[in-house]
């Protein structure tokens, strides 16, 4: 599964501060104070040299731009961005934002008209051919433009975030839907097998009957109470496969085994019923041979975060075939490239590293 670095980090700033709605007033608590740092620097800036002059009506013409271009950002941010931005009609987009931009400019040249001329306060503009100060402003014009755009993308990289983040959801939840139909696909056949050998030994032999069932009725309560977890100690899969193996041994009497474990299998986790595909697939080789009797010998070995399984059979019939190729498509869902498989005539041999995804 892909995942969103950094940004798409639920732990981080970034990501808090465009996604979560109880960060609402600080993102507009932001853009209120960039927009009054803006208005303050063009009024100052126009009006460099002569501020003093005009006294406190320097506060009223911050004020006016502010709401100038504060109303023109909102604008963009409430009603162009998902009016016709989102929408993918760019075209609509900029020519309405745009012509917002040129009433502003419109209204901020009025207002440094009316400053010069009425209060008879100068600016840097003072004295400017006419020419020369529409040129100022076309220059200008593309720089505040795409700077208003900019605000816009934030609500797009909000919006992707979310959207990534539904998509992952949506991986995520199909992922464990096919490992869930993976794990669903282990022998239903072995329960009707077992559950009729019983009943006919019921009357010759209850006493194995009765050893058969118990043994059901462990592999069932894994299967049903243990699997539902996402991992599960290595100690009590390997358990459930010998719980496995003695039943169909006392199903089909034609094999012998034995489980050999070493190293850290009580601290070890794992994906549960990981292993029992290829032990099926080994009973059901071994029982197709005429030739008797068969064994099977399995060795689990976990170290440093690392699992080892190995399955051989004393019968030259293990082939990578088409049973195997839906634990290998668990194993890629799960284990991505952190897994090794090795499959000959004889053996299965499985290295697991890192625990998995």
């Amino acid at each position: 599964m892909k995942t969103i670095p950094i940004i798409g980090n639920d732990n981080s700033f970034l990501y808090r501060f465009l996604v979560s709605p109880r960060l609402r007033p600080a993102r507009h608590a932001t853009l209120i104070v960039a927009l009054l740092v803006i208005a303050s620097n063009l009024v100052l800036f126009t009006l460099r040299g002569s501020t003093e002059a005009l006294g406190k009506w320097i506060y009223l013409l911050i004020f006016n731009l502010f709401v100038l271009y504060g109303s023109l950002f909102y604008f963009n941010l409430l009603y162009l961005t998902p009016r016709y931005l989102l929408k993918q009609k760019y075209l609509t987009y900029i020519l309405y934002l745009s012509g917002g931009l040129i009433v502003v400019f419109a209204l901020q040249a009025t207002q440094e008209y009316m400053v010069s001329s009425i209060l008879g306060v100068p600016n840097i503009f003072t004295g400017y051919p006419k020419v020369a100060l529409v040129m100022d402003y076309l220059s200008s014009f593309p720089l505040t433009l795409l700077s208003i755009i900019g605000g816009s993308m934030t609500v797009l990289l909000r919006l992707w975030i979310l959207e990534n983040q539904r998509v992952m959801q949506l991986e995520k939840i199909r992922l464990q839907s096919e490992i869930e139909h993976l794990k669903e696909q282990i022998s239903p056949s072995m329960l009707f097998r077992v559950l009729h050998y019983s009943g006919e030994q019921a009357l010759v032999n209850p006493g194995k009957a009765s050893k058969m069932l118990m043994k059901l009725s462990q592999i069932l309560r894994y299967q049903l109470y243990d699997c539902n977890r996402e991992k599960v100690l290595l100690n009590t899969e390997i358990k459930f496969l010998t719980n496995y193996l003695e039943l169909e041994q006392l199903v089909s009497g034609k094999f012998d085994f034995r489980i050999n474990a070493s190293g850290e299998t009580g601290r070890t986790f794992i994906f549960p019923l990981l292993f029992i595909p290829f032990i099926q697939y080994a009973v059901k080789q071994t029982e197709a041979q005429e030739m008797q009797p068969t064994s099977i010998e399995i060795n689990l070995e976990a170290e440093n975060d690392t699992i080892l399984f190995n399955c051989q059979t004393s019968v030259p019939c293990l082939e990578d075939n088409q049973e195997l190729n839906k634990i290998r498509q668990r194993l890629d869902l799960q284990y991505g490239e952190q897994y090794q498989l090795e499959v000959n005539c004889q053996s299965i041999r499985l290295e697991l590293k890192g625990g998995g995804k």
